[in-house]
């Protein structure tokens, strides 16, 4: 775990408002603290530099650019960049690759407790719209995801919408809505508001991420941990594609005859259209 993520989560509890306002924007935004003083921090989370300091000190740092120094390195280690340089020289074969993604979809099999599919089907499934959600390397899974829900059951859609920002999507979220989320590392901090603002409406959410998800999985009802951390230079999504498959039938069966139907509307459209080979 994040060094810095595990000291906040060890002190949240007893943290003053105003540092637990602080601690819950470092959080958000650790992989871009490099970029703030402790002046703009504080402004940006509306509490004193003061406040800063006391909490900067209360974590065990010598001052805020000792804080500041380790959140960049560990955010430069999720970086291609990083990763490239510890990986020069090395050989490892396909065989080999291919082990390692199995490894993964086994390692993440093991952390699902039991229920935990069929919680997030159920959300999935009775929900009145769904809306995906990923950024960057998240967006593939999502779309993914998009793909196989809008087979099987109305109202399923797809944010980011490219070009465009998020606000007017999330306008009227409500009780009878979902949010399938993917959150894996090198995540932008919008992801953690739209979880907070799902929150706030009681739209049930289902989280997709590997370890490095921290505070902003406190939003979601459902939350999936994957293992993604690849044999060499970039990460694997194979164990959130396959969850992710398996998630789209669970609803597909969960709704059973609506979702024949509309497969079966779906086919004589394809026909229709003649827009696939045969």
């Amino acid at each position: 775990m994040d060094p810095l993520v595990h000291r906040i989560r060890d002190t949240y509890d007893a943290l003053p408002v105003s540092e637990r306002k602080l601690a819950e924007l470092i959080l958000e935004m650790r992989g871009d603290l490099a970029a703030y003083s402790a002046t703009e921090l504080a402004a940006r989370a509306g509490v004193s530099k003061a406040t800063a300091a006391r909490l900067v000190r209360r974590l065990g740092y010598a001052d805020f650019h000792e804080m500041r120094q380790q959140a960049r390195n560990r955010y430069h280690n999720g970086s291609p960049l990083a990763e490239l340089s510890n990986t020069l020289g090395l050989e490892g074969t396909l065989a080999q690759h291919l082990g390692h993604d199995i490894a993964c979809l086994t390692r993440t099999s093991e952390t699902i407790p039991a229920g935990h599919a069929q919680a997030a089907v159920n959300i999935l499934a009775d929900a009145q719209r769904v809306t995906v959600v990923g950024f960057r390397n998240s967006y593939p899974p999502a779309i993914y995801a998009r793909e196989l829900l809008v087979q099987v059951r109305p109202q399923v859609n797809l944010l980011p919408v490219p070009g465009q920002t998020v606000s007017e999507e999330l306008s009227d979220l409500g009780p009878g809505d979902a949010i399938l989320a993917f959150g894996f590392r090198r995540r932008p901090p919008v992801l953690g508001r739209i979880l907070r603002i799902a929150a706030a409406a009681k739209t049930r959410t289902v989280l997709l991420g590997d370890s490095s998800l921290g505070e902003i999985s406190k939003s979601a009802d459902i939350v999936f941990h994957c293992f993604s951390r690849g044999s060499r230079l970039f990460d694997s999504y194979v164990a959130a594609m396959s969850l992710v498959n398996y998630l789209g039938s669970g609803v597909a069966l969960a709704l059973g005859v609506s979702a024949q139907e509309r497969l079966r509307r779906i086919e004589a459209m394809h026909e229709e259209f003649c827009d696939l080979e045969p």
